[in-house]
């Protein structure tokens, strides 16, 4: 992904700035996610301009990479918290990169983690907007025993926090089903070497499997379901993913998202008027960042889930101090009852943990049918 954007900005300081830091991957296995969270954190911030700022002030991003090392992300935010260039921080990013930014944010500003995640994260000062295992995937895996008999799963995911508590909140939440998980392999995030792919998928054949659970990130996502197709295991084997969007079906390829079921509150199929609304605006948004392609047509991808969880992240820190500017008091009132409406519908924060409405859709080529709502 082009690097083009300035981690510190270092124009002067203007008093009528909501300085955020805006955290998004440029690079690694989840940079692929980058350029669409950009767009849609673009296009928040000019729904809240055009609706008044926040408190009066327009929203300023102070861009950080967060697709490296997730010490250095830390250290970065670190960086402007101590030098008094930020009031807040929000993005998609992954776990690991959230933990060390919640340990040196430590109630400074507020910060809003607008990703699907593990579950369990009350730092001071942190607001977690994403769906959550019980919800996204035990829902779904009850829905596709129900719907298609499947009872058996292999996890395959990346070896860091959201995939490893991802399951282990899974098994618990199976627990008095017969649904059952078989086995687990966890690969280092960014593994490029086929035959690594190779004896992954040999051990989830050899388990008896019915289908798998893919917890694996971005480009690494897209490694495995090419690995996948390659060796036909999709005509036998249900795939099934809560951290996939149609960015990744599309690199994936038509061949390689044969029984591929996703699920997550928002997808660009879904039919509402807000939906439609949104995925309007964030074609707009992406033409503007990244450069419109010719005149009446978009360069902009299908609005994936990463991109409208953004979106919302953005929206909900300029919204939990109504009138006035976001402060860490704002953010643990919010943590322990709040509730917006997000381009998928209505969301409630309950005691630190986001209820969504969650759909699940089956890929068909590189497109995504929305086939139900689980929750």
């Amino acid at each position: 992904m082009p690097d083009s954007t300035p981690e510190y900005d270092t124009r002067p300081d203007s008093p009528t700035d909501f300085r955020i830091a805006l955290a998004l991957p440029r690079r690694g296995p989840a940079g692929i996610f980058g350029l669409e969270c950009h767009a849609a954190a673009e296009l928040a911030a000019a729904e809240i301009e055009t609706a008044g700022g926040v408190a009066g002030r327009t929203v300023h991003f102070v861009h950080v990479d967060a697709g490296g090392d997730p010490a250095a992300v830390g250290a970065r935010i670190k960086g402007l918290l101590d030098a008094g260039s930020i009031d807040a921080v929000t993005g998609w990013h992954l776990s690991n990169a959230r933990q060390a930014i919640a340990k040196v944010v430590r109630g400074r500003v507020p910060y809003v983690y607008a990703a699907a995640y593990e579950g369990g994260e009350c730092s001071d000062g942190v607001l977690c907007s994403g769906e959550v295992p019980g919800d996204q995937i035990v829902a779904s895996l009850q829905w596709l025993r129900t719907e298609a008999h499947l009872r058996r799963w292999f996890i395959v995911g990346n070896d860091y926090v959201w995939p490893r508590g991802t399951a282990a909140a899974t098994r618990v939440g199976l627990q008095d089903t017969d649904i059952a998980i078989l086995g687990e392999r966890f690969l280092p995030l960014g593994t490029d070497d086929s035959a690594v792919w190779d004896r992954a998928l040999s051990e989830v054949v050899r388990s008896g499997t019915q289908g798998v659970i893919s917890l694996l990130v971005g480009s690494d996502a897209v490694r495995f379901n090419r690995a996948f197709g390659d060796r036909g295991l999709d005509a036998t084997i249900t795939r099934f993913s809560p951290f996939t969007d149609e960015t990744v079906v599309l690199a994936s390829g038509a061949d390689a998202t044969e029984n591929l079921f996703i699920s997550a509150g928002w997808f660009a199929g879904l039919g509402s008027a807000s939906a439609a609304e949104f995925a309007s605006g964030f074609a707009r948004a992406f033409d503007l960042v990244n450069g419109a392609g010719p005149i009446g047509e978009t360069a902009a991808p299908p609005a994936g889930t990463m991109a409208e969880t953004t979106y919302s992240g953005v929206h909900l820190l300029a919204d939990i101090a109504g009138a006035s500017v976001p402060t860490v008091q704002d953010a643990r009132r919010a943590f322990v009852k709040w509730g917006w409406d997000s381009p998928h519908g209505p969301v409630d924060l309950d005691d630190g943990s986001a209820r969504h409405p969650v759909h699940i859709a089956k890929a068909r080529g590189v497109e995504l049918d929305v086939i139900a709502r689980v929750r």
